[in-house]
């Protein structure tokens, strides 16, 4: 039985390495059309095509149902914060390597801490605060500001971490009684609205090759979140949380590979610092039975305390 488990576990785990990747291709894949569309054409073609993949998973688990009772006020203002961090995102890759990106998204669990602290009345001791200093020290090493002018839209980039974390403090304080399949599909249909306003004046005729990128970047996207949701279904947080930071290696590879951008020593340095700050987070509030970022990588109302 325990070496079933085991297997399991390390298929959630492939698989939830595997949804992480296939994220930084769907930002490589938006990296790449970024110089010829508004960002709100990219978002709401790849919300058309995410929504596949979602309707057929959502088919197969029969969660239709689960529809009808919903606080779409929860939805509308997540979806808002989410359209705005992907904004704020999408718009800086056309200027940003995928390294640096990362390196400022994965503030992103340092900011949820510090939020549920302060909004939420999580009790964050001084362990955790030290490391949430030594991962923006890790920010500010990885983007070198005292050798390197600092691109403006590193600005910019810093408001989607900021918007993913006030969306999950949202969700924790209100929507603890929504479910994944209403947070998948109204999620999705909200971004659609929001980007399609945007559209409205912004829109370019796509080449069939650019609307192939794009419609497939959204299908990427869609498989990612169900690859992720069942894993997250299964692993227990100490081995679920950290597969997130696979992201950063990743971005670093696909960056040079594709956009021949060299990672610096900063970066990596930073990098290092950042990842250890993230992972010391969640193994301490593990340690604690807090799960306040621990639960944040989950996709929304996942359940956690089964396998701890």
């Amino acid at each position: 039985m325990k070496s079933v488990t085991k297997r399991i576990y390390l298929i959630d785990f492939s698989l939830a390495v595997l949804g992480y990747v296939l994220f930084v291709l769907f930002d490589t894949l938006n990296k790449k059309l970024t110089g010829s569309y508004h960002v709100s054409q990219i978002i709401f073609v790849n919300s058309i095509s995410a929504l596949l993949p979602i309707f057929l998973f959502t088919q197969l688990r029969n969660g239709w149902v689960k529809l009808k009772k919903v606080k779409l006020k929860i939805h509308f203002f997540r979806s808002l914060l989410m359209f705005l961090a992907m904004l704020a995102f999408i718009t800086s890759l056309r200027h940003l390597s995928l390294v640096v990106m990362y390196s400022v998204a994965f503030t992103a669990p340092l900011m949820l801490t510090i939020g549920a602290n302060l909004f939420l009345g999580e009790k964050v001791g001084w362990r955790r605060y030290t490391a949430i200093i030594v991962g923006f020290l890790g920010v500010v090493i990885s983007l070198d500001p005292f050798n390197e002018p600092l691109n403006k839209y590193i600005y910019l980039t810093f408001l989607a971490p900021l918007f993913v974390s006030i969306s999950w403090l949202i969700v924790r304080k209100y929507g603890q009684t929504e479910n994944v399949f209403s947070f998948l599909i109204y999620g999705k249909v909200f971004l659609l609205l929001f980007s399609g306003f945007f559209l409205i004046t912004n829109f370019v005729t796509m080449n069939l090759n650019d609307f192939i990128v794009n419609f497939t970047s959204g299908i990427i996207r869609g498989i990612a979140l169900i690859f992720i949701i069942n894993s997250a279904r299964h692993l227990p947080s100490s081995l679920f949380a950290p597969t997130q930071y696979i992201q950063i290696f990743a971005g670093a590879a696909l960056g040079f590979f594709i956009f021949g951008d060299i990672p610096t020593l900063n970066n990596y340095l930073g990098n290092i610092l950042i990842i250890a700050a993230g992972i010391y987070i969640i193994v301490r509030e593990i340690t604690l039975s807090k799960k306040i970022v621990s639960i944040a990588a989950r996709p929304a109302t996942i359940p956690t305390g089964a396998k701890e």
